[in-house]
């Protein structure tokens, strides 16, 4: 029944998406389609780490696009879905990622190529599939070195994520 549920979700996101404004986001997020996963309000995950229907405390999802005063409001290009999970998720801060690669503690942070515009997010460190340094040049129009961390695979990213 769970399956059903978030596969639900996953299809209600691809097919309401609607981008009107403009996103912070690589030009290797052009042809992303998979939604996020909000962990607990801070937490950025993919949908493998809920493992079972008892996961799960709370779900929700937006039904309509936020403005851009909401603090996730850049995570939701391809939709979000927002849980409280009874299992506590270990995860990464973006000073820590920033750290390991030698680069300023606030760097930017990139998650599945879309800007991460505030630092209280963390990444589930199970959810983190590829971390790509990406050097700035005319496509990106970066200004400094930035970390993209992929939480999807090299297939989902190719055609799209799985329902």
């Amino acid at each position: 029944m769970k399956t059903i549920f978030v596969t639900f979700l996953f299809f209600f996101f691809y097919y309401t998406n609607n981008a009107q404004d403009s996103f912070n986001k690589l030009p290797q997020a052009a042809n992303i389609s998979c939604p996020i996963l909000l962990v607990d309000e801070h937490i950025i995950a993919n949908k493998n780490i809920i493992t079972s229907k008892e996961d799960i405390e709370d779900i929700a999802v937006i039904k309509e696009k936020p403005s851009r005063k909401a603090h996730f409001y850049n995570l939701t290009a391809n939709g979000i879905l927002f849980a409280k999970l009874k299992k506590k998720i270990p995860s990464k801060t973006q000073t820590e990622l920033n750290a390991f690669f030698n680069l300023e503690e606030n760097n930017p942070v990139y998650v599945n190529g879309y800007l991460l515009e505030h630092d209280t997010y963390t990444i589930a460190t199970e959810s983190i599939a590829t971390i790509v340094l990406v050097m700035p040049n005319e496509e990106n129009d970066l200004d400094q070195k930035v970390i993209n961390v992929w939480i999807i695979s090299q297939e989902e990213r190719k055609n799209g994520c799985s329902l």
